[in-house]
């Protein structure tokens, strides 16, 4: 499923998020080019999604942001754009390298913890790769893996393999649940170590 620079190497289908049959095999790094998502934010307003994780670095200087170029002021970016070649034709900054500071001949991997922080749900972790010192990894190439993990996690959700043990209102998946479309990204912190977490915000219609 990994390589040693970038790590997904299959694609997300717009079928595969519309209709999906399983998650059972690797996805990765692009939706079908030639289809843009909708942008319904103007009868929509974004809210965070409460996190339980403590967050060690207070200061901000381990976080990243990921914002629309079109938007003055934006705050996040929808997860299916991410799927896209270079993270999506709006992503601001998407080359930009990340983590230039990190040795990556002594850490290839971090540690990315979705729960405790979706409310409700039992904690669930996967890999980010970082890319080697020569290739290091771009914001858009960690926007992809960030999307491809909550794509995972919404299936999972959705296929009832992970169920809610309480705080409802926060459902993923289902007829009642949050769609994947309804996901933005908003920043990629460091918890602890090699341990990061994402906040997200969700679209509500108004």
């Amino acid at each position: 499923m990994y390589n040693n620079t970038l790590g997904i190497h299959q694609v997300v289908h717009l079928h595969q998020i519309g209709g999906h049959a399983s998650f059972d095999m690797p996805v990765s790094t692009a939706l079908d080019p030639s289809v843009q998502p909708s942008d319904n934010t103007s009868h929509s307003v974004e809210m965070f999604v409460p996190m339980n994780i403590p967050q060690y670095n207070r200061d901000g200087s381990s976080t990243v942001m990921f914002q629309v170029n079109t938007k003055r002021n934006s705050l996040s970016i929808p997860l299916d754009e991410c799927l896209q070649p270079g993270g999506g034709p709006r992503l601001k900054d998407a080359q930009e390298v990340m983590f230039p500071t990190v040795d990556r001949t002594q850490v290839q991997t971090f540690k990315f913890v979705i729960a405790c922080q979706w409310p409700g749900y039992d904690t669930v972790e996967y890999p980010i790769d970082i890319g080697t010192n020569e290739v290091p990894i771009t914001r858009a190439d960690l926007a992809r893996q960030i999307a491809y993990h909550f794509f995972g996690f919404y299936i999972q959700c959705d296929n009832g393999h992970l169920t809610q043990r309480s705080h409802l209102q926060w459902k993923v998946g289902g007829r009642d649940g949050y769609s994947f479309h309804q996901i933005h990204l908003s920043t990629f912190w460091n918890i602890e170590g090699t341990s990061w977490g994402a906040s997200v915000r969700v679209l509500e219609n108004v």
